[in-house]
């Protein structure tokens, strides 16, 4: 059973039916730019860790597995700031390993939760002292509940989120709130936050036929977007801390998201995202961003892009991974080499936001999670 993820055994088996490197290749393109990132990824055996700054000169690879014992078949990533956390599951147990990036610090709670007959868990994410994990029960129903475990104390809480929906979606866990996106019997699309503290739902958003996305902005706030499949969109700040809307803004995109998370930015008056491009096609995704000030979509020439690197690599890639660095006005697009059958390499396309390759960083692994800057 897997919550969610990228399994390296599917991955595998996907370049193995689609169609020697030297780490650190590039193709020629403007040098002014800065870039700098933490992808995480993984080969036929390992999990890794690695930095880069093309400022700074700094490239660093750290193995994960042995580090911290993380097996590639680990079923999801979650980040919280800067600590990650890797979810496994064996022999029906759920385990947890933890590292925050930025001290070092690393964890893990083996077996935490045992799989059985009572719940039927969805997926999981949690903060430095608790787990959360999403759940229907009892197993074969659909309704939708949160289980709270303390890590030291090993204490667990139930709460019932609402019986009988159709689809719960990825949670965003943010400053304290845990942000849930749900689809219910009568076809509403809701957002249920919960205060992890008290533990309660502080507010239940319900947006009928609107189709919810969200995102942090660069202020720290919840930004949700809501659209009708794709059209009418508009757009909600909601105080981080408060959970007090600001004023609604209405755009002329016409572009489906997933409900729930968006891999997206607001940086000044443009909206920064990808799309998935109708197939088939060359490539399964690429860079896009849309002017609020114009109402004007911009799809970044990534194919032409992806077919040069293909090209200078001497090989056929399959992207993998979606990456923003807001700071330094960069898509990440992380990828696979599909031309070898034995070994799991890829690496990372840098594109600016104009649409000019930057960079083609060759890597021994497949970048599958490129972290937020925080």
């Amino acid at each position: 059973m897997k919550i969610c993820g990228l399994s390296v055994s599917a991955l595998l088996f996907l370049i193995l039916f689609s169609c020697s490197k030297d780490d650190g290749g590039t193709i020629d393109g403007p040098n002014e730019s800065v870039i700098d990132f933490v992808a995480i990824g993984e080969d036929t055996e390992r999990v890794y860790q690695y930095s880069y700054n093309s400022a700074n000169e700094i490239e660093e690879q750290l193995d994960l597995t042995q580090e911290l014992g993380v097996s590639n078949t680990y079923i999801t990533l979650r980040q919280k700031d800067n600590l990650l956390s890797f979810y496994e599951f064996d022999s029906g147990n759920f385990s947890l390993i933890q590292k925050d990036i930025a001290t070092g610090f690393n964890a893990t709670e083996t077996n935490f939760y045992r799989e059985n007959d009572e719940r039927n868990i969805l997926w999981g994410t949690n903060d430095e002292n608790t787990i959360y994990l999403g759940f229907y029960e009892p197993e074969g129903s659909s309704n939708f509940g949160l289980l709270q475990i303390d890590n030291t104390t090993g204490s667990r809480t139930g709460l019932a989120i609402e019986e009988a929906i159709q689809m719960s979606f990825q949670p965003v866990y943010h400053r304290g709130k845990l942000w849930l996106t749900y689809l219910d019997l009568s076809n509403n699309y809701k957002i249920a936050i919960i205060d992890t503290e008290s533990f309660s739902i502080t507010r239940l958003l319900n947006f009928g036929a609107f189709l919810p996305n969200i995102f942090i902005n660069d202020e720290d706030d919840v930004v949700v977007l809501k659209s009708i499949q794709g059209e009418n969109y508009s757009y909600t700040i909601y105080d981080a801390n408060s959970l007090e809307p600001g004023v609604e803004f209405s755009f002329a995109l016409t572009r489906y998201f997933d409900p729930g998370f968006l891999n997206g930015r607001f940086i000044e008056d443009k909206l920064y995202y990808y799309v998935f491009y109708a197939q088939p096609a060359d490539f399964r995704f690429g860079p896009a961003y849309f002017d609020l000030n114009s109402n004007e979509e911009t799809l970044i020439d990534f194919i032409s892009i992806a077919l040069q690197v293909e090209n200078e690599l001497g090989k056929n890639i399959q992207l993998t991974s979606q990456g923003i660095d807001e700071e330094n006005g960069i898509f990440l697009i992380g990828y696979a080499n599909l031309n070898n059958s034995t070994s799991l390499d890829g690496g990372v396309i840098a594109v600016s936001f104009e649409g000019e390759l930057l960079e083609n960083i060759e890597l021994p692994f497949v970048p599958t999670y490129f972290l937020t800057r925080q």
